[in-house]
Formats: structure tokens, C-alpha cells, sequence
């Protein structure tokens, strides 16, 4: 019956399908060649292969066909597989889920992200040059271009990046599926000693994939801290974990005249800026931009300097609609493309060099490889793919099918991707030439942002507005003091008073908006304070009290280690000590 398949797909494909086995990356990776790819998975690793699916009773029964696996993707496991690729067999391959939003949105259907290693149960195992490959199901993107497109802008503007391809993806799982058709996916490359060793002259270096890291975490100077946050793929060397250690002191804690002077030193500063152009011009927010994840970083034994590499792009292009409406987004600040704040960022563009460097990169940009001449070859050159992928749907008689195509959710929004090229381009060359500020993205709509965040969104963005006295987009230790100390003035008391429920509300309700008392009361408020600032437990809460509440807080949620709050960090601070919720936010 397979060979019958197989047969029918390469005559009704366009010719370009009927391609040899690939024997390199290179070939894999040609962005004119389309792959067959047909997973065959045992009923039972099917049901290993969710978050959750393997339990102990399990893994004792699968010993030798299961392969838990350590760090951020623990939740998956690597499940004893067969694929055949291009018609060519290849046994005994690891096979596992991957992805967080991109898996979420398409965990009830068949078509879901998967990472293929070839040697995760026979040792040295390749296939044409590669060890592991990843099948990305382009989530949220119905171009089912992002990514393909993302990543080679990076390799244009010579950031090292995943080299990508394309594949039509087939299934079977006895009794369930029978080569059922999911539909094309995107190739990606693995980042990993091979694409270092493809890219750099000293391959053996610290690889790094931080996770939830805005900005460059600085601990101190015992490294043990630093392991979960930047999450070195091995263990580091003492000359290794002093260089990020001394890299971080130097982002967060070094005076202008020294950063300017070292910083260098430490960071392939070029190939920053080129990856932040590209970041900035795609609107890659579900990156070092915003969420602090999706990148990788190296610190190269060559020169001992880090360079920063991009990951996962299929909500580039405006997708992560969380921060802003397409309008906001297409127009979205090329000087602070961010959201909140990022050390980093703020002090490389301060330094004018840098600053005309990184403009000179945009424009390269903008008249290059975003040029609509450049954009609608790329777009001519994939039409081919598309085609022979609907093709396919009809042989396998899944036309209109939702499990051959891209699924959506979570609130992302991604508009059409000609479309917002477009206006992104033109939203650029306005700021070039300096007609235009453009929007600064951040999580200020209830509406947009996840529903758990939702009701917290409005009251996170009233209280940084009204003690954010520096206008630096985050609450230090003094201006949370001195806004506890206003409540304390308002309420007519001393600094050393303290406040029961009544006179909190009072002092509370004569400081909210309009806007806010129809949101939460004030003396819903007032008691979800004292509740959880009141130490000794007198009904009451005093000034040391309240600001011994906003430290432990920080504790939790200082996720770029600044001591400061952001918005997100103090949007999550809310919702995680549930505050009072918004009353006018139903979703």
C-alpha cells in the first residue's frame, strides 16, 4: 500500500518532488525542493508522545523504546520511530513533540510540531550530514512563509541562522492513522554542534538557549544562579561561566563610559545590531524583544566574544498581537522595538556609532532584501510549494481539512503577511527619514493580551503610570516608597501610621480614575493589602509592611534581575497574588 501511495503523490506532484534521496544539509535544505517525509509511530509511543503521556508505569514497559529528556522540554519524550524521507527508509529514530503555543494550539489534531533525532537510540546515527531535525507545523501563520522567509533574512544580513526547508508530512499510527496527510510543514535546522561547527571556525564554545530572560540577568558572581536562566546546553568552564558573569556586570551595572568602551570586548557588537534590525523589522516579539525567549547564545573561544542567534519566527511578521493592533505593530519603533525596557538594547543605541550603524542596517534592509522587488520574488518562488501542498490535500482527499493546515489561537492574530510587509516597509522608511516616531509595543490592552493577564492589565498600567516618576517604564524600590508614602498623605496620616481597611479604601478611592473605580473598588483593594501585607497581623498595614509586600513580590517576578518592575513583570505580579480583578474585562 505504500509503495501504491507514494507512486500516486510523485505523479499528480509537480516535477521538482521526484527528487533523489538528500545525502547533504544542503540538500535538505534547497528552498526549490520539496521532501516527503512519513512518520510511523507504534499506538502505544503515540500516547507517550504528549506532556504528561508518560508515566512511570509506562516507562517501565517501554524502557528500550522511550528516552526522557533534561531542561526546558522535559514535559516531552522521545518516543523509538521509523521515518521514510524521500521514500527512503530510516530506522530506529527518536521522535518527540516540541514547541510551547505552536503545540498548544494544535494538541487536538494530528498536525502538531515534531523533532527528529536520528541518533537518540543508535549512537552516530545520521542522515544527510544531520543528527536531529526539526518539522515545524507553522502554527498562527497562514502564509506558511514566516519562518522559511524570517530566517533567511538573518543569513542575508549574516547572523547565523537555521537553515530551512520544506516537506509534505504523512502519518501513520496503527489503527489510528493511516498515511494520513498533514499537510506542509517547514524544515529547520538544528542548532546545534553542527550548525556551530557550519558557522563558526571554533565550534566547541558555550552554546546557550536562555529561557524567559528580557534582557541579561545578572546574579553576582557564583554561577550556579545563572545555570536556570541561561541554560548552557553543557557544562560551562570556569574561563566560560566568568566570561557571561563579567558580560552581565558589564550590560546591567558598568558606568556609560566603561560600556561604551568594553562592550566590545565582550559582544559581537555588528552582529547584534544586525540581529536586532532584522528582529525590529520583522516585529519579532516572541523573542529577545518581549518574552526574553526563542534565541540562542555563543560565546565563540575564537575572539571570546557572544553572539546572539535567532529561534522559532512563526509569529514574526506581526503575529504576536498581545502588544498591539496590526496598525501599531506595522508601525512599531525601530529605535524601541521592545517591549518595556532592555538594558542591552538601550545602551548599545545610546552610543552614536552604534546607533548610525544599526540605521545603516535597517536601510540595507528596507532597499535589499525587504525590497518589494526581493519580497515578491520570494513570494513567486514559493508559489510552486504551495501549489504541489494543495495538490497533495487532494490526492489524500483532505481539501479544506483543519488538520493539513496552519492552526490559529491563544489571541494571536497574524493578518495577511504581503499585506503587512507593506505597511512595515513603509512604517521604516518614514522613520529613516525621520517622518515618523513609530509605536512603542507593549501589554496595555486588556482585550489583547492572554484573558489571565486581561483582568490585571488595566490597574498594572494605572499604578506605572502614577508611580513611575522617571518615566523609565519600570517601579524601583524609592518610587514604590514614595507612592506607599502618598497613600499615607492622602489618607491624612504620618509616615509612621498605619492603615486599617476603612481608611485605605478611603485614601485608595480618592487616588483612582474615573476609569479605574468602574473596574475595581477600592475597597476590594484595600483588602486584598492588608490580607497580604499585614505582618503581625493587626488589621492594619503600614508603610514598611507594604514595601516588604512589593519585595517579596519582586522576588518572584524580577525576571531580567533589575530589581525593578516592568510592566509584564508587574501585570504577572497581579495576576499571580490575585489581585482585584477588572470587572469590565469578559472574554
Amino acid at each position: 500500500m505504500r509503495t501504491t501511495f507514494s507512486v500516486i503523490v510523485l505523479l499528480v506532484l509537480p516535477a521538482f518532488v521526484r527528487a533523489q534521496v538528500p545525502t547533504s544539509p544542503k540538500q535538505i535544505f534547497d528552498p526549490a525542493r520539496l521532501h516527503t517525509i512519513h512518520l510511523h509511530i507504534s499506538a502505544d509511543a503515540w500516547k507517550i508522545l504528549p506532556p504528561g503521556g508518560l508515566s512511570r508505569k509506562m516507562a517501565k514497559e517501554h524502557a528500550t523504546d522511550v528516552r526522557t529528556i533534561e531542561g526546558a522540554a522535559s514535559r516531552y519524550a522521545y518516543v523509538r520511530a521509523a521515518v521514510d524521507f524521500d521514500d527512503h527508509p530510516i530506522a530506529d529514530v527518536g521522535i518527540r513533540l516540541k514547541g510551547n503555543s505552536s503545540y498548544g494550539v494544535s494538541a487536538s489534531t494530528p498536525r502538531k510540531p515534531f523533532k527528529i533525532d536520528f541518533e537518540r537510540f543508535v549512537p552516530g546515527q545520521h542522515f544527510a550530514g544531520l543528527s536531529t531535525l526539526n518539522l515545524n507545523n507553522q502554527s498562527f501563520d497562514a502564509s506558511q512563509l514566516r519562518e522559511s522567509f524570517a530566517f533567511a533574512l538573518f543569513r542575508e544580513l549574516d547572523v547565523p541562522a537555521p537553515r530551512t526547508g520544506y516537506a509534505l508530512v504523512y502519518l501513520t499510527v496503527p489503527g489510528v492513522f493511516d498515511h494520513e496527510y498533514l499537510g506542509l510543514y517547514t524544515l529547520i535546522e538544528e542548532i546545534d554542534h553542527k550548525f556551530l561547527k557550519h558557522h563558526f571556525e571554533h565550534p566547541d564554545g558555550l552554546l546557550m538557549k536562555p529561557g524567559g530572560m528580557r534582557g541579561l540577568v545578572y546574579y553576582g558572581d557564583d554561577w550556579a544562579p545563572y545555570k536556570g536562566r541561561y541554560n548552557p546546553k553543557e557544562e560551562a568552564t570556569p574561563k566560560q561561566s566568568r566570561r557571561i558573569i563579567d558580560f552581565a556586570r558589564l550590560v546591567n551595572h558598568a558606568d556609560d563610559a566603561t560600556f561604551a568602551r568594553d562592550i566590545s570586548q565582550y559582544l559581537d557588537v555588528e552582529e547584534f545590531l544586525r540581529y536586532l534590525a532584522v528582529n525590529s523589522a520583522i516585529t519579532n516579539f516572541d523573542s529577545y524583544l518581549s518574552t526574553g525567549h526563542n534565541y540562542y547564545l555563543y560565546c565563540d573561544p575564537g575572539d571570546n566574544r557572544i553572539r546572539f542567534l535567532p529561534w522559532d519566527m512563526n509569529l514574526a511578521f506581526g503575529g504576536y498581537s498581545w502588544v498591539g493592533t496590526f496598525e501599531q505593530m506595522a508601525n512599531t519603533s525601530i529605535t524601541h522595538s521592545y517591549t518595556d525596557h532592555n538594558r542591552l538594547i538601550e545602551r548599545l543605541l545610546a552610543v552614536n556609532n552604534y546607533a548610525t550603524l544599526y540605521k545603516m542596517y535597517m536601510r540595507h534592509l528596507v532597499e535589499g532584501p525587504l525590497s518589494p522587488q526581493s519580497t515578491r520574488a520570494r513570494f513567486d518562488a514559493f508559489t510552486p510549494i504551495r501549489q504541489a501542498a494543495d495538490q497533495a490535500a487532494q490526492v489524500a482527499g483532505r481539501v479544506g481539512s483543519a488538520t493539513t493546515r496552519p492552526t490559529t489561537g491563544m489571541g494571536f492574530e497574524p493578518i495577511d503577511l504581503q499585506t503587512y510587509l507593506a505597511r512595515r516597509l513603509a512604517s521604516i522608511r518614514q522613520q529613516l527619514d525621520g517622518k515618523q516616531q513609530g509605536y512603542i509595543p507593549g501589554f496595555r490592552d486588556p482585550m489583547r493580551v492572554p484573558p489571565g493577564w486581561g483582568r490585571y492589565t488595566a490597574a498594572a498600567v494605572a499604578m506605572m503610570s502614577a508611580a513611575d516618576t522617571d518615566h523609565d517604564g519600570r517601579l524601583n524600590d524609592s518610587e514604590v516608597s514614595a507612592a506607599i508614602a502618598r497613600l499615607l498623605t492622602t489618607a491624612k496620616l504620618p509616615p509612621t501610621a498605619s492603615l486599617d481597611r476603612t481608611t485605605m479604601a478611603a485614601a485608595i478611592d480618592h487616588l483612582l480614575s474615573d476609569d479605574m473605580r468602574h473596574r475595581t473598588t477600592a475597597s476590594a483593594w484595600a483588602d486584598w493589602l492588608v490580607n497580604n501585607a499585614d505582618a503581625n497581623k493587626d488589621n492594619h498595614a503600614d508603610s514598611a509592611e507594604l514595601l516588604a509586600f512589593y519585595r517579596h513580590k519582586l522576588s518572584g517576578e524580577d525576571r531580567d534581575g533589575d530589581d525593578m518592575l516592568d510592566l509584564r513583570e508587574l501585570i504577572e505580579t497581579l495576576s499571580g497574588a490575585r489581585a482585584p480583578a477588572d470587572t469590565q474585562v469578559h472574554r
